[in-house]
């Protein structure tokens, strides 16, 4: 989703590093292999070859004691807490180093050859998936709802934030924000994170507790520029998304989509289709 850097300094040092963790953790990086960055050059990915075959690298960087958190710590907890029959990639070693004032963290993952459903969060055109491939992704996310959250797991979102942010982005305070019903969840479900035709869901760095349903309702509102696709996806996860907790997951993530319409262009073309959404929900939900 994000560009290279900018700043020459920052593409060096990231390079340096991903160079250093090839070495630490025994592979070479892919002939012709393409990087993928993410913010501010914070992280970078691309394709390595190891003695059992392909796999994916993936450096994160922070200054020296701004390390952890979250983001740093998401694929090692998602690795241990998350049940083996969600489909996901597998992380195979990570090593952590310190230089020159910033601290590394390498993973090693396995790799997934199937191409992800958009090179966007949203969905612009049609695709078609198998009913067999629906059917996974419910069970997937049913089985991440179902599984007890990990000790210390800071939330997708808190409290606060929802309180905060459905009467600012959404124009109604007179509902209820008080989510009553927590459940681990991926954090960010939309269709650059998802493949197919084989189902492989990615980057479950930022997992962690959310209001119950946020998964289905992040997926549905990064479909709702496709109308048969979302239908689909509203049909898939009809059971937790015609709830009181569904409903106010779906503002939730309505509010959080059109906040980050104010700073890219990805979000501020999506932001119409969300907030004739919204609309539609605050009234189903003073009515409920």
């Amino acid at each position: 989703m994000f560009f290279e850097p900018d700043d020459p300094d920052v593409r060096e040092r990231m390079h340096a590093a991903f160079a250093g963790a090839t070495i630490q953790l025994g592979c070479a990086p892919a002939s012709d292999a393409t990087e993928t960055w993410g913010h501010s050059g914070r992280t970078i990915g691309a394709p390595v070859t190891t003695s059992s075959g392909n796999a994916w690298l993936r450096v994160l960087e922070a200054p020296v004691g701004k390390e952890g958190g979250k983001l740093w710590t998401g694929t090692q907890e998602a690795a241990a807490t998350l049940p083996m029959e969600i489909p996901r990639p597998r992380l195979l070693a990570s090593a952590d180093w310190v230089d020159e004032g910033y601290a590394y963290r390498a993973e090693l993952s396995t790799y997934v050859t199937a191409p992800v459903c958009s090179p966007t969060p949203d969905l612009t055109q049609h695709i078609a998936l198998p009913d067999d491939w629906w059917s996974r992704l419910q069970r997937a996310a049913s089985t991440v709802a179902a599984t007890p959250v990990p000790d210390n797991r800071p939330r997708v979102i808190s409290q606060d934030y929802v309180h905060r942010t459905i009467p600012r982005y959404l124009g109604e305070a007179g509902i209820d924000t008080t989510v009553h019903h927590w459940t681990l969840a991926h954090g960010d479900l939309h269709w650059a994170n998802l493949t197919s035709p084989e189902l492989t869901i990615l980057d479950w760095e930022g997992f962690g507790p959310a209001p119950h349903g946020f998964d289905a309702a992040h997926l549905y509102a990064y479909t709702l520029p496709v109308p048969e696709l979302a239908a689909r996806v509203r049909d898939t996860f009809a059971e937790v998304l015609a709830t009181r907790e569904g409903r106010l997951a779906e503002l939730t993530v309505a509010a959080i989509l059109l906040q980050a319409a104010d700073r890219d262009p990805i979000h501020a073309r999506l932001a119409p289709h969300v907030r004739a959404h919204a609309q539609w929900l605050l009234e189903h939900h003073r009515d409920s």
